[in-house]
């Protein structure tokens, strides 16, 4: 059974949690279960090596907001490797980018490539914004999954899929920039 990161650092399942606490409680933990205090017990030592892993794990996800929104959308069941379906609507309003985009990897042009570059990034500041507004939404309700807070995480999903492919198109300009 997968271990629950929140549960792990003893913390409640938000997007905004206090990170000098999470850092606090990994090193606590990392000092708790070093391997090299068991050198001399295999047991005890493969135990102290799976804790020291959960916890390297754990940190590294729930430290950056990025991850703890994937992290929290995946323990509900709404980022399934096949159903990460991004709104049609929202393709077809890409659909100019990737034909800006594809202009320019046959032929290149500095201005254009600027414009493209800065129109990519205001939607990808606007995509964080209404991102963060929700997940702000989502800690203040009561996370027990309601209706409600099922929805605020359907919402966050649909902008965070947006996001990935902004971003995508982001390194796919950077490639040839």
């Amino acid at each position: 059974m997968a271990v629950d990161f929140f549960d792990f650092y003893g913390i409640t399942q938000k997007f905004f949690i206090d990170k000098e606490s999470l850092k606090s409680k990994f090193l606590k933990k990392a000092k708790l279960n070093h391997p090299d205090f068991y050198l001399n017990n295999p047991v005890k030592y493969n135990e102290a090596m799976e804790q020291t892993s959960i916890n390297n794990q754990a940190f590294k996800i729930l430290n950056k907001f990025d991850s703890r929104v994937e992290y929290i959308l995946k323990n509900h069941g709404l980022l399934k490797e096949s159903k990460n379906e991004i709104p049609q609507d929202f393709l077809m309003e890409m659909m100019d980018i990737n034909e800006d985009i594809m202009d320019l990897q046959f032929e290149f042009n500095s201005k254009k490539n600027k414009e493209v570059k800065s129109k990519i990034q205001r939607i990808g500041e606007d995509l964080e914004l209404k991102i963060h507004k929700l997940a702000s939404e989502y800690d203040k309700s009561d996370v027990s999954l309601s209706n409600e807070t099922l929805k605020i995480l359907e919402q966050i999903r649909n902008y965070y899929l947006k996001q990935k492919y902004v971003l995508r198109l982001q390194q796919s300009l950077d490639k040839f920039a």
